[in-house]
């Protein structure tokens, strides 16, 4: 009798759907919207501390988190997540406009991809 895949296993998202991330700060805050195939959902938090928010424009621990959410929603890794939130709020989200930002997850993953040298992990060499 075999055993049941593991429920961590994570099935990758189709390439051919354009994805992108869409940030807005209206009068009710700040907003993130992942964009496939013409349909518009929140960006869903994945993040270890409860947030009211994500934010972009700055440093800080809600950047941080919206990094993790966006790497992890493009990868379905939360092990890249973690890996490379840091490195993504420094060098990426700290410096969008506060006012709106728009990615697309090919620039996400060729950010990962510039920042995965030697021994980089097996979910990037795909």
């Amino acid at each position: 009798m075999t055993s049941p895949a593991p429920l961590t296993h994570r099935r990758p998202r189709p390439v051919t759907v354009r994805t992108r991330y869409l940030g807005v700060s209206d009068w009710w805050g700040r907003h993130v919207w992942v964009e496939r195939a013409g349909v518009r959902t929140a960006l869903r938090y994945r993040g270890e501390h409860r947030m009211p928010g994500f934010a972009w424009g700055r440093r800080g621990l809600a950047a941080r988190e919206l990094s993790r959410s966006l790497i992890e929603d493009a990868t379905g890794s939360p092990m890249l997540a973690e890996r490379y939130c840091r490195e993504l709020t420094l060098d990426v989200i700290a410096d969008l406009p506060e006012e709106s930002f728009e990615l697309d997850r090919e620039q996400i993953l060729a950010w990962l991809d510039g920042h995965a040298g030697p021994g980089s992990p097996p979910e990037l060499a795909a």
